[in-house]
Order: structure tokens, then sequence, then C-alpha cells
């Protein structure tokens, strides 16, 4: 599915249902995100995706489509700045209220694949509530800042799902988001 957020809200705008359980593929999420960007084309996009949507494959069609773009990944995935070991990103030094901005970073240990920036976010405890981890995010974004206010807005998206489900729709299985 994809949604285009608005003030805390997420509005879906193009989905497709997938005969299977489990993450789409990078021909499934183009397919779902053509149509959108076509419609598009005349506004300034940012494509956000969850731990779903973490491939590099993604990140870098969506670079060559010239969009911009922040990418949640797993915490398993490796990376490496320039000429240091690869590591997992949960390796990296990131507590509750930080924030890390990695630029130019190789994920991944496969070969030839672009550089891109990573942030490393964990919000702090707020209203006696802490986040299990942090985030990780792939972007193309050039700043920290940025990358973080508007990575936040994809919670949106789970509200929007909130609504489907339990506040009137009634909706026991939806598709999964882009």
């Amino acid at each position: 599915m994809v949604s285009a957020s608005v003030q805390k809200r997420a509005f879906p705008l193009f989905w497709t249902l997938l005969d299977k359980q489990g993450a789409s593929n990078l021909a499934e999420q183009q397919q779902v995100l053509r149509p959108v960007i076509r419609l598009l084309k005349r506004y300034k996009l940012t494509i956000v995706g969850d731990r779903e949507f973490h491939s590099i494959e993604l990140a870098q069609w969506l670079h060559r489509q010239k969009l911009s773009f922040i990418l949640r990944q797993k915490c398993n995935t490796t990376f490496r700045e320039k000429r240091q070991p690869f590591q997992a990103l949960n390796t990296i030094p990131v507590q509750p209220g930080s924030h890390l901005f990695y630029p130019q970073i190789n994920l991944t240990q496969t070969q030839g694949f672009s550089r891109f920036n990573l942030v490393a976010s964990w919000k702090r405890k707020y209203k006696g509530k802490q986040e299990d981890e942090p985030w990780y995010l792939l972007t193309n974004l050039p700043d920290l800042k940025n990358a973080i206010k508007i990575y936040s807005q994809r919670y949106g998206i789970e509200a929007m799902f909130k609504d489907c489900k339990t506040g009137g729709y009634n909706e026991r299985r939806l598709p999964s988001i882009t």
C-alpha cells in the first residue's frame, strides 16, 4: 500500500493484494510505487518504508528515479564506513535520546552497491514510555534532522490501520504498507 501522510494521518492512494504471506519483493514494491510516482510526479516525494522495505535494491531504484527515501533497516543488517570493517547496525552505540548520522556508508557486504546515509536514532523516554529499540534509517537525505522528522510521519500509517481494523471498518486482513 502507498499512502500519503498529512497532519499525522495517512490516506491510502494505491494498493495491491498479494496472494502470499510475508514480505513483498522488489518487483511487487515497484509495481505499487510506479502508479503513485507517475500520479504525483509534479511534487517533491520522499518514500518512507518500514523494515519490510529495507532492501538496498529498492533504495538504489528509488535513487535512480530521483526520489528521496528513508527506509528502516533491520538491526542485524551490516554496514561499514569508509575503509572500516563491516559491523551490524545493532552494534552502533546509540542510547535513548541520542541520534547519530553516518554519511556515505556501504550497507550490506554485497559488492557494487551505492553509498547512502545512515541515521541511528533512539527516541528518549516520553510520558513514561520508552521505545524498545532504535531506528536504523537508510536515506539519501543529506541531514539527520529532516530524516527523523519525515520518518516520524510514518506513524500516521499505523493510525490509518487502527482506523481500518478497529475504528469502525473492522477489516481483518489488510495489505502490507509501503
